[in-house]
């Protein structure tokens, strides 16, 4: 039976609820006892080998928050502390050599104590007992059926189980698959879909009927509305739901973002529901016939088609490892278009370019967080989404591939598309068509290489937007810096956005939010265009260094690789390189001296600073499935 958690509580007494923000567990709660955050608390830590860690902060508590042990403390009647000394009592418990306060600058400057003797290692895992439970599973499972789907639950990308429903920039961060924000859906399959004719956006109602325990129980019926999301690729007679969405009383950024898939999940299906007989009969997906607005990102600023993305399997890439030259109309020089004007040479010593290797990008967007937070980009609220006015200086495009022909406009789609993740940040092309339109000269070229941004003289006109092939540029419409995000409830039932307001409503930004900011970068306003830097404020901190640790002499060269983009250093799987392509031993310019290395739309004649590895597939020619392995490429299109 599922656990009714807030009926429960409701018959403590006295609960006091200890959370970073009041949510439904503090609305049914006596006491909200604000929390500190982790980097504003002490605490230390024992990891599984008997390693004893410290745990320092890093800021004082902003909002007078405590932390875990300090609560505890203050239940068991200890004295207010305002300081480590609960974690030097521990310490001091673990007998440290010599005098105690060496040994404790020591354990904080280490971070760990080494005079604690480490534990032995855990045996290692044995499969084999798991195995044959799985395969037992796997072969006693229910079989799912269009008339009767699989419900399966997982974790949201961005909002996890719901614990970052109040991040404004997970909230916008687009889901890698779907290419959604602000929302969770129900993905389903393209033929599961057009068996219950549902698009993209319709409201589906999903009810699971339990198994009623003995005569006189009635079954439980549960049920959810929520968006369908046509996902090539899905399995067929599946439902995926990504928890997390759906809370309230959290705050405007997440107040009722997306649709509560927990109503659907009990104790006995955590992880996917299916009618087995024993504890769901029947499990039913039927159209609502209402529609709910989806703010998907995916078609905001298509370049598909040009050859953008450029993949081959390994085979042939053995048989002709030249192929990114003879795609895209890179082999042809008569179609090169002339440039408008010459630029002035490019006179510092150290030029700045990037790669991207679509070989390892997996299109966790991790670089699109970092971004946004070493450069003050704001987020716009699900309205602004909508309208194509997401401010992300990188997006992640996602493209699918298949070998077998594509029919969207009938809902025909490949059963098992292969998918092509591709960062699209500014190029810093040095024949800029942004830099021939601009009227003010808002947007230039430094001599170390960049297309910056001088903000002051911006006046707005979008020119270059219109100019810019790859649309990789960004105009602020209102001061997001300056207004409210998120939903406003009304008379009734109804609720708004805080954005269709957006003359009217009060300006200014809270303290905590100006906190955020990188001091580093300028803050954009009203009517100014922006768009990627190569985190030029990082280039020219990195300038100063190399000033000053060159003193009087001359030698005033950056390291080789000594610093890289937020982008870059975000990267988990170092998918994006960024330094110096005028020197020919870093890092970036070994790569891009591959022969997978191309340059995006080179027939314009813009000459990028960024370019691109060649993605190379590896199908097993023994898997049933081989032959329908598609590969992103103008003649596969074209085939």
């Amino acid at each position: 039976m599922p656990l009714d958690w807030a009926d429960l509580q409701k018959k403590v007494p006295e609960v006091v609820r200890l959370g970073y923000h009041e949510d439904s567990t503090s609305a049914v709660s006596s006491w909200h006892v604000p929390m500190a955050h982790y980097l504003e608390s002490w605490g230390d830590a024992t990891t599984a080998d008997g390693a004893y860690l410290a745990i320092q902060p890093m800021i004082l508590p902003l909002f007078g928050g405590l932390s875990e042990i300090e609560v505890m403390n203050g239940l068991l009647g200890g004295a207010k502390i305002e300081g480590p000394e609960l974690v030097q009592e521990t310490f001091r418990a673990t007998n440290p050599p010599g005098d105690f306060a060496a040994a404790w600058s020591k354990f904080l400057q280490d971070g760990f104590a080494a005079h604690v003797p480490m534990r032995d290692r855990t045996a290692p895992f044995n499969g084999g007992p798991a195995g044959t439970q799985a395969r037992q599973l796997w072969t006693s499972a229910p079989t799912a059926s269009a008339e009767s789907p699989e419900i399966v639950f997982v974790r949201s990308y961005s909002m996890d189980d719901g614990r970052y429903a109040n991040n404004g920039w997970l909230q916008e961060l687009q889901d890698p698959i779907t290419k959604l924000t602000w929302d969770n859906g129900a993905m389903m399959s393209p033929n599961f879909a057009k068996n219950i004719s549902v698009e993209t956006g319709d409201l589906v109602k999903i009810d699971i009927i339990e198994v009623a325990h003995d005569a006189n129980d009635q079954p439980i019926r549960r049920e959810l509305v929520i968006a369908a999301i046509v996902s090539p690729g899905h399995a067929e007679n599946s439902v995926t739901i990504p928890l997390g969405y759906g809370r309230k009383h959290l705050g405007p950024i997440s107040e009722e973002s997306g649709f509560n898939g927990y109503l659907l999940r009990t104790a006995l299906t955590p992880h996917f529901a299916v009618a087995d007989g024993k504890t769901i009969e029947k499990i039913s997906v039927t159209k609502v016939g209402k529609t709910y607005p989806l703010s998907i990102t995916q078609e905001h600023w298509a370049i598909e088609g040009r050859g953008i993305v450029r993949e081959v399997t390994l085979e042939k890439y053995r048989e002709d490892n030249e192929f990114v030259k003879k795609t895209g109309g890179a082999d042809e020089p008569q179609r090169y278009l002339p440039s408008l004007y010459t630029h002035p040479p490019y006179t510092a010593p150290q030029q700045w370019g990037m790669a991207v290797d679509l070989n390892v990008c997996t299109g966790c967007s991790a670089c699109v967080i970092a971004c946004q937070a070493e450069n003050n980009i704001p987020i716009v609220g699900k309205l602004q989404v909508s309208h194509g006015r997401a401010m992300h200086w990188i997006r992640i495009d996602r493209y699918y591939a298949s070998a077998q022909p594509f029919d969207e406009d009938n809902g025909d789609w490949p059963e098992n598309p292969e998918i092509v993740h591709e960062p699209m940040m500014c190029q810093h092309c040095e024949n800029a068509p942004c830099e021939t339109v601009c009227p003010v000269n808002a947007t230039i070229h430094s001599e170390d290489g960049l297309n910056v941004m001088a903000y002051n003289r911006c006046v707005g006109t979008r020119y270059c937007a219109n100019n810019c092939p790859f649309k990789v540029r960004r105009f602020n419409f209102f001061d997001y810096n300056q207004r409210p995000v998120g939903k406003k409830k009304i008379a009734g039932e109804f609720s708004i956005y805080k954005e269709y307001f957006a003359p009217f409503t009060n300006k200014g930004a809270p303290d905590i939010t100006k906190m955020q900011k990188n001091p580093n970068v300028t803050v954009r306003m009203r009517g100014v265009m922006e768009k990627c830097t190569f985190c030029v404020q990082r280039i020219e901190e990195a300038k100063i260094a190399a000033h000053v640790h060159a003193g009087a002499s001359s030698d005033t060269r950056i390291p080789r690789d000594s610093f890289t983009s937020a982008c870059a250093q975000a990267c988990p799987s170092e998918a994006i390189v960024f330094g110096d392509i005028k020197d020919p031993e870093s890092k970036v310019s070994k790569i891009k001296a591959q022969d997978r290395n191309y340059r995006l739309l080179e027939y314009l004649n813009v000459n990028t600073r960024t370019s691109y590895l060649a993605r190379i597939r590896n199908p097993n020619p023994k898997m049933p499935d081989a032959g329908n392995i598609g590969v992103a490429s103008p003649e596969a299109e074209k085939s």
